[in-house]
């Protein structure tokens, strides 16, 4: 059997580690991540092995040339542009003329390769996928497999909603030559994008072994730093370099260990490397070749690369120093602060936690760098949530922050594309905005504000204009904090995509973000007649002399202080006796107002202007679930739309209501994007409060009807809805053991489990994206029954829970 090296990884995510070293040839205790693999493969006699390589291809040949002093034989075989994971081996097609086995070059494993190949050849398997259980599945291919092993479901990097097992790909193959058929030669092809799915399809022999042992991609700094100790440790089964001095101390050839200097194991000490009297080195530290470590100098938990020099009194917590790295006497470097090559950090700075400097810069002396040379990449990933930012208000959310996203945003978009914009009244969310359009300038794009007002109509202007994007800003009230958000959208006025997101923290964390020369920088302007478009456009639809006529009498309550009087002032000027009631009062007391001063209908609206409940003339409270049946039946009865999105949990009852009008639903992920896409538009009834809240009077006025007359006539159905929480990292683990105890069961695998029973009752499991915690809707033919069902699954999920406390 022969093997094939995957081994022209970028990196992006190790960065700076990665500036001027490709991911496969980073260091780790003492070696190139890449040798491990090429140690692994010589373990179980494959020593003819393809390597394919692209980014800075020359450091890895100038390093390993024909293999020759590793005991095996290279072949290298290089992509002039990347041609994703399959086409790469593709080039190498000629070569494999046997039976392969594909690993990665930039991951740690100690997997049993052979027997891993028996398997393969017992199911006389095409493709047979090495996999392991992880406790976030979300960045690999999430992988189900029948009792017999084989593979029945493949998804390559899921959200959480998509996720259905903690089983992923590991990116180890044992592949047949016959594969070769299904890759287009000088394609961009991906094993796990495009080759995978289509085995799927054709329900070719592709097999999972779920394999023991460690694994670990090494995907981003924190793994990178966690792999070195978990070589120091052994918690894989791997040669450490150097000579085993003490149990758990290796050192290299020549290193100079003074007399006072304190060593604590598990230690790694490179070659030609001098530890200087009273210096200390405490556990799960590497130190490179060619290094000094001067007097008191003191590392914990540290990782240094080769040619490094630490002065005395300096102090290392969790660092990670690349090569050529002089750091000052009294010094500081912190958790998780990462050190690019040849930087020079004076005397007495302080670099802060998670700060990663970029190769070649010099931070003088007693200066403190908080993240000024590059932007937090955590700092990054905990305000961006989907296609939010959010954090406290002048404190996680600073102007400088606005100042990021703006020109992140920006750096996505082309020179010259307009971007409009939009906020809420809070004087904040104005100086938030200011930052934010500034950024957009800089970075060359047009930007037109339309002022205080709702997002719904920031989102319809997006979609009818001639507009790259939008971004909405709001302040927010989570837990008596004051909350800004910041929402961005894409051209069609939707939420950004999943990729888009990624792409956003990729600008931040490498602060890579585009400036444009001045003179090209882009224009601003006011535009106020987009909110009057919005309306028009509305009123075009409904009888709007009607409704004035009938002067409805309607209680409104906004859920936070900050929102812009739009729909107030639209209702009014539509003849509406409209009674604001204060944003602190609760549902009880807003029945009671409705009741006092005899109101025809009650409307309770939502923070961003998105989403709203409503309360019958009577003081009843909508439920979620019957409000969304009163847009469908409203929509279809007023035939604005022949197709209409609902999501995955919607009751069987609005399918009757469709059959009635003889109409078509589209059942879709619960996602904002998801059903904008499905409908093929952004003014929808559930994210819209004037366009739903207008059409509905329309509605009621043509008909005559109140809002308890409307539900009278529509059919009933129980459904039953709770939350359930549950730690991010046990999530992957409830999936897979819950789709364990669903075998044989009727289940749907989109944006959850749905699990259909008899009579058509029905319980669907919801991974929420963001949050900590698990959906469970279940309908049945009355509410008990459905409490009942929804229960069952409830108990399940915390039972899994504290099994894998």
């Amino acid at each position: 059997m022969k093997g094939v090296i995957m081994a022209g990884g970028k990196g992006t995510r190790l960065r700076p580690l990665t500036c001027s070293v490709p991911k496969p040839m980073v260091p780790l205790v003492q070696k190139p991540v890449m040798q491990y693999s090429i140690e692994l493969l010589k373990q179980y006699g494959i020593t003819d092995i393809a390597v394919t390589v692209q980014y800075l291809p020359d450091v890895i040949r100038d390093y390993f040339g024909d293999g020759s002093k590793f005991g095996v034989n290279l072949t290298y075989f290089e992509e002039t542009t990347p041609l994703g994971t399959a086409g790469s081996v593709k080039q190498a097609e000629e070569f494999l003329d046997e039976p392969f086995i594909v690993v990665s070059g930039d991951a740690l494993t100690d997997f049993d390769l052979k027997s891993g190949v028996d398997f393969h050849n017992e199911n006389n398997s095409l493709v047979t996928i090495f996999m392991k259980q992880v406790e976030c599945p979300l960045e690999f291919g999430v992988i189900m497999t029948d009792e017999q092993d084989k593979i029945v479901r493949f998804l390559e990097k899921p959200s959480w909603s998509e996720v259905f097992s903690d089983t992923v790909n590991t990116g180890i193959y044992i592949m047949d030559p016959s594969i070769f058929s299904y890759i287009k030669k000088d394609a961009v092809v991906d094993f796990s994008k495009d080759v995978f799915p289509q085995l799927l399809a054709e329900q070719s022999a592709m097999y999972g072994y779920a394999a023991d042992g460690y694994w670990s991609d090494i995907g981003n700094l924190k793994q990178y730093r966690q792999a070195h100790s978990d070589l120091l440790n052994g918690s894989l089964d791997a040669s450490i370099q150097g000579t085993e001095i003490e149990p758990t101390i290796w050192v290299g050839e020549n290193v100079i260990i003074e007399e006072g200097a304190k060593i604590e194991g598990p230690v790694s000490i490179g070659s030609n490397t001098i530890i200087r009297s009273g210096a200390h080195l405490g556990q799960h530290t590497v130190v490179g070749s060619d290094t000094t470590i001067s007097n008191r100098a003191s590392l914990k938990r540290s990782v240094l690369w080769n040619g490094n020099y630490l002065g005395d009194d300096s102090e290392l917590r969790g660092a990670t120093l690349c090569h050529g790295v002089t750091v000052g006497t009294k010094a500081t470097l912190y958790e998780d602060a990462v050190i690019g090559h040849h930087t020079v950090i004076g005397e007495e700075a302080k670099i802060q936690p998670e700060v990663k400097v970029w190769p070649y810069k010099r931070v003088e002396a007693a200066t403190t760098v908080p993240q000024a040379y590059v932007w937090n990449e955590v700092g990054a990933q905990s305000l961006l949530k989907g296609h939010r930012a959010s954090g406290v208000a002048n404190v996680e959310m600073t102007p400088e922050d606005a100042s990021k996203l703006g020109a992140a945003y920006g750096s996505l978009l082309n020179q010259g594309t307009k971007v409009l914009i939009a906020s809420d009244n809070h004087p904040f969310s104005q100086v938030m905005k200011l930052s934010l359009i500034q950024s957009l300038q800089a970075s060359g794009i047009h930007v037109v504000e339309l002022g205080e007002t709702m997002l719904p109509i920031l989102r319809y202007s997006v979609e009818m204009a001639d507009a790259g994007g939008g971004i909405y800003l709001r302040i927010a009230d989570r837990a008596q904090e004051k909350q800004m958000v910041i929402e961005f959208f894409n051209e069609q006025g939707f939420p950004i995509s999943t990729s888009e997101q990624r792409e956003l923290e990729q600008v931040m964390a490498f602060q890579s973000y585009r400036r444009v020369a001045f003179e090209y920088i882009g224009d601003y302007r006011i535009d106020n007649l987009l909110e009057e478009r919005y309306t028009n456009q509305i009123l075009l639809e409904v009888n709007e002399g009607a409704i004035r006529n009938k002067q409805w009498k309607i209680a409104l309550h906004y859920e936070t202080t900050e929102q812009h009087s739009y729909l107030s002032n639209f209702l009014s000027k539509l003849g509406c006796d409209v009674h604001i009631i204060p944003s602190h009062v609760n549902v009880d007391s807003m029945r009671e107002y409705l009741n006092n001063n005899s109101l025809e209908l009650g409307i309770m609206i939502g923070e961003s202007g998105e989403f709203i409940s409503l309360m019958t003339e009577k003081g009843i409270l909508v439920t979620e679930e019957e409000q969304l049946m009163l847009f469908i039946y409203m929509q279809f009865e007023k035939g604005l739309r022949s197709e209409l999105a609902i999501p995955l949990y919607g009751g069987s009852a609005l399918e009757e209501i469709a059959a009635s009008y003889d109409k078509k639903l589209i059942r879709t992920k619960t996602s904002v994007r998801a059903m904008m896409e499905s409908e093929g538009t952004v003014q929808m009834m559930a994210y819209d409060a004037p366009f739903a809240i207008v059409h509905l009077l329309d509605f009621l006025t043509e008909n005559n009807v109140s809002l308890t007359d409307v539900f009278s006539e529509l059919p009933s159905q129980a459904i039953y809805k709770q939350e359930v929480n549950c730690q991010t990292q046990q999530k992957g683990v409830v999936m897979r053991k819950l789709m364990e105890s669903l075998k044989g069961k009727n289940v749907e695998l989109v944006d959850g489990m749905k699990v259909r029973d008899q009579e058509g009752s029905w319980t669907f499991i919801v991974p929420d994206q963001d949050q900590a915690t698990f959906t469970v809707y279940a309908q049945s033919k009355d509410g008990a029954h459905a409490k009942q069902l929804a229960g069952e699954y409830i108990e399940q999920i915390n039972a899994i829970k504290q099994q894998t406390t």
